[in-house]
C-alpha cells in the first residue's frame, strides 16, 4: 500500500515543486541504474553505434592520413622539390607531435595501438624518443637522404594499419573495468596489413605468403584459446566467428558436405536447412581447417581475394571488434566502478533527506525517528550496494506529486480492460446466440416446439391430450395471476372499480334523486362502496385462496377450472395453428430479435453470417407484403 500524500493544499507551491524536481532527479537515477545493469549485454549495440560515428565523422586520424596521401600524391607528381613539400611537411610534423603524443585520440596509450606506432616509429629511426623520431622522420633531408618512396612504404605498410585500427570510444567501458582485447585487436591489424599489401602488389608478391601465414598462425591461437573465452564470458562471439568462418568455407567446397537423411537431403535442396538447424551442417568440420583454408593464396585466388576481404569485413571483423578484456579487482570479481557515478546522485539524496526529515520533524512535532519512519521509502536512495531498489522510492515519489497520475491511470487502464473484455463477450457469445435463436425461429422451431408432441410427428390433439405444453402453460400463467399479481394490485382495481361504478351510478335518475333526500344522501356511496369491495376481493383474493387453500379441495372448481383451461388452450392454439398468424409471430419475434443485437449487442455493426433472406424464408416475407397491401386497401 503506498503511504497516504499529504493533501496539495496544506503544502507550499515551492515545497511541492521541490517535490517534482526530485521526483525527476530519482527518475533520471533510475535510468542510469537500469543503464549500468544492462550495459554488458547490450555493449554490442552501444558498439555499433560507435562504430557509425567514427565512420561519418572526421577523426583525427582521419585527418592524419589525408594529410600523408595528399604528401604522397604531390611528391608523385611534381617530386620532393616541389614549392609545396615544404608546407606539407611542417604540417605533418605538428599534427605527429599532436596525435602521437599530446593528445592522442588512441583508446590504449601504451599497449595498444599507439604503443605499437610509437615502438616502430622509434626503431625504424634509431631514436629512443617518439618527439625526435617523427621530427626527423618528416624533414625534407631525411626524405631525400633515404629515399621518400621507401619511407611512405614503410608508413603504409607498419604504420597506417595500426591508424586503421577501430578502437572503441565507449566512455562506459572503463565504469566497467573493459579493455579492447589484444589477441583480436592485434588479429585486425594482420588483416589491414594485408589489405594495404595487396592493394599495393597483388597476390603474387613475394611478402603476401608470410602475411597469410600470419593470419593462420594467428586464428589458430584464437581458437586454441576457447577455454581461456569461456572465462571471460566471451566463448558466444568466439563460436559465432568459427561457425561463420565454417559456414563460408565449407559451402564452397562440394566434397566436404556430410552425409545427410532424406529429410534433411530435401530441407537442403530448399535452402531450408541453413535457417532451421544449420549446426548439423557443420557440426563435426574444423574451424582450424576452415581459418587455414581461407587465409591460403589459392583459395584467395580462386574465389577472389577482394570478395573474401569484403566477406571477413561484413561477418567477421565486426565479431573481432566486440571481443573485450575484463579486468578484476582485488577481490577477483569484475571490476565495476558504478559507485563513483553514483556517488553525485546520493549525496544529493542524503542532503534531501536530512532536510525533509528535519523539516517534518519541526513541523509535526514529532521525534527524528518518527521522522524516519514516515519516509521509510527514501531510504532505498541512500545506500551505494542494491541501487536497484530505488524503483520503489521512484514509484512512490511520482505518486505523490502525479508525475502522472498513477491512481487515474490504474483506473482508466482497469475499466478498458473490462469493457474490451465485455464488448467482446457480448458481440461473440449474446450476438451468436442471437443469431442462432433468429435461424432456428426462422426454420420453425418455435412452431415445432409448441405443437408438436414429444415424438416430433403428430401434432398436439387439444380436444385428446389433456397435458399439452399449452395447457401446462396456461395453467402456470393463471397460478401466477391469481396468487401474485392480482394480491399485488388489489388496491388498484380497488380503485378502478369505484371509479366505474360511480360513473355509472350518476347516470341512474334513482341516484340523483336519493342525492337530494337529506338523511338518503350517503346510502348510494355505501352500496357502492361496499359492491366494490366484495367484487375487487373475488378478482384479487378469492383466486389466491382456491389455490392456497389446505380444506378437502373443492371437485366443482377444479372441474370448472380445467375445463377453463381446456377451453382457453384449444382456442388458443387453434388460432395459432392459422398460417398466417404464427408466421406474423415469427416475423416480429425475428425482428425484435435483430433490433436487440443491433441496438445493444453490435451498434453500427450488421451481422456477417447471415443476411435477411437467410433469417427469414421468402414466403414468410411474400405473406407479410401481402398483409401489408390488404391493410392498405
Amino acid at each position: 500500500m503506498l503511504p497516504q500524500k499529504s493533501p496539495k493544499s496544506s503544502r507550499s507551491p515551492f515545497l511541492f515543486f521541490s517535490e517534482r524536481i526530485m521526483a525527476l532527479l530519482i527518475l533520471l537515477n533510475v535510468v542510469l541504474v537500469i543503464f549500468d545493469v544492462t550495459y554488458i549485454k547490450f555493449r554490442n549495440l552501444y558498439l555499433k553505434a560507435d562504430l557509425y560515428l567514427q565512420k561519418i565523422t572526421e577523426t583525427p586520424q582521419k585527418k592524419y592520413l589525408e594529410k600523408v596521401d595528399k604528401l604522397e600524391e604531390e611528391l608523385t607528381e611534381n617530386g620532393l622539390h616541389s614549392s609545396n613539400i615544404e608546407n606539407l611537411l611542417s604540417d605533418l610534423r605538428l599534427s605527429s607531435v599532436q596525435i602521437f603524443i599530446n593528445r592522442p585520440p588512441f583508446r590504449v596509450i601504451d599497449d595498444g595501438a599507439l604503443g605499437k606506432i610509437k615502438q616502430r616509429f622509434t626503431t625504424h629511426l634509431g631514436r629512443e624518443n617518439i618527439s625526435e623520431a617523427v621530427q626527423i622522420f618528416w624533414q625534407k633531408d631525411y626524405l631525400e637522404a633515404e629515399g621518400w618512396e621507401s619511407q611512405l612504404d614503410f608508413f603504409n605498410e607498419q604504420i597506417r594499419p595500426l591508424i586503421l585500427l577501430y578502437e572503441p570510444h565507449i566512455w562506459y567501458d572503463l565504469i566497467k573495468g573493459i579493455e579492447p582485447f589484444k589477441d583480436s585487436q592485434d588479429y585486425l591489424i594482420a588483416v589491414n596489413e594485408l589489405r594495404i599489401m595487396l592493394e599495393k602488389k597483388g597476390l603474387e608478391a613475394a611478402e603476401i605468403e608470410p602475411l597469410l601465414k600470419k593470419m593462420r598462425d594467428r586464428s589458430t591461437e584464437l581458437i586454441d584459446r576457447e577455454s581461456y573465452f569461456q572465462i571471460v564470458n566471451q566463448i558466444i562471439v568466439l563460436t559465432q566467428i568459427k561457425y561463420q568462418v565454417k559456414q563460408h568455407i565449407y559451402s564452397q567446397i562440394p566434397d566436404s558436405n556430410i552425409e545427410l537423411t532424406p529429410t534433411l537431403e530435401l530441407l537442403e535442396s530448399l535452402n531450408l536447412l541453413e535457417y532451421l538447424a544449420p549446426d548439423i551442417l557443420w557440426a563435426d568440420k574444423s574451424s582450424k581447417r576452415a581459418f587455414n583454408i581461407f587465409w591460403s593464396r589459392q583459395y584467395l585466388e580462386t574465389y577472389q581475394w577482394e570478395q573474401e576481404l569484403d566477406f571477413f569485413d561484413e561477418n567477421i571483423e565486426f565479431l573481432m571488434q566486440s571481443f573485450y578484456f575484463r579486468n578484476l579487482d582485488r577481490h577477483g570479481k569484475f571490476v565495476d566502478r558504478f559507485w563513483l557515478v553514483d556517488l553525485p546522485w546520493v549525496t544529493i539524496f542524503w542532503l534531501e533527506f536530512i532536510g525533509r526529515i528535519l523539516l517534518i520533524s519541526r513541523r509535526h512535532n514529532i521525534s527524528l525517528l518518527d521522522a524516519i519512519k514516515e519516509r521509510w521509502y527514501d531510504l532505498f536512495l541512500l545506500q551505494l550496494w542494491v541501487p536497484e531498489l530505488r524503483i520503489i522510492t521512484l514509484f512512490i515519489r511520482l505518486h505523490q506529486v502525479k508525475l502522472p497520475d498513477m491512481e487515474n491511470l490504474h483506473t482508466l487502464i482497469r475499466f478498458k480492460l473490462i469493457r474490451s473484455f465485455a464488448k467482446e463477450i457480448i458481440q461473440v457469445v449474446v450476438g451468436g446466440g442471437i443469431d442462432r435463436l433468429q435461424k432456428n425461429v426462422s426454420k420453425g422451431s418455435l412452431k415445432r416446439a409448441i405443437f408438436e408432441s414429444k415424438s416430433k410427428s403428430e401434432k398436439v390433439d387439444v380436444d385428446q391430450n389433456d397435458s399439452g405444453k399449452i395447457q401446462e402453460i396456461i395453467n402456470c400463467v393463471l397460478q401466477v395471476t391469481a396468487c401474485k399479481v392480482l394480491p399485488e394490485i388489489h388496491a388498484d382495481i380497488e380503485d378502478f372499480l369505484h371509479y366505474q361504478v360511480e360513473k355509472s351510478m350518476q347516470q341512474l335518475s334513482i341516484y340523483r334523486r336519493l342525492q337530494k333526500i337529506p338523511f338518503l344522501r350517503r346510502l348510494p356511496d355505501k352500496i357502492a362502496d361496499n359492491l366494490v369491495r366484495q367484487i375487487s376481493s373475488t378478482i384479487a383474493i378469492s383466486p389466491q385462496k382456491a389455490y392456497q387453500t389446505n380444506v378437502q379441495p373443492d371437485a366443482v372448481s377444479i372441474k370448472l377450472r380445467q375445463k377453463l383451461v381446456e377451453h382457453f388452450s384449444s382456442k388458443l392454439v387453434s388460432e395459432l395453428q392459422e398460417k398466417q398468424t404464427f408466421d406474423e409471430i415469427e416475423i416480429l419475434i425475428i425482428d425484435w430479435l435483430e433490433e436487440v443485437k443491433n441496438s445493444y449487442v453490435k451498434p453500427g455493426l450488421k451481422s456477417s453470417e447471415s443476411t435477411i433472406s437467410d433469417v427469414i424464408p421468402t414466403t414468410i416475407i411474400e405473406l407479410k407484403a401481402e398483409d401489408g397491401s390488404k391493410k392498405n386497401d
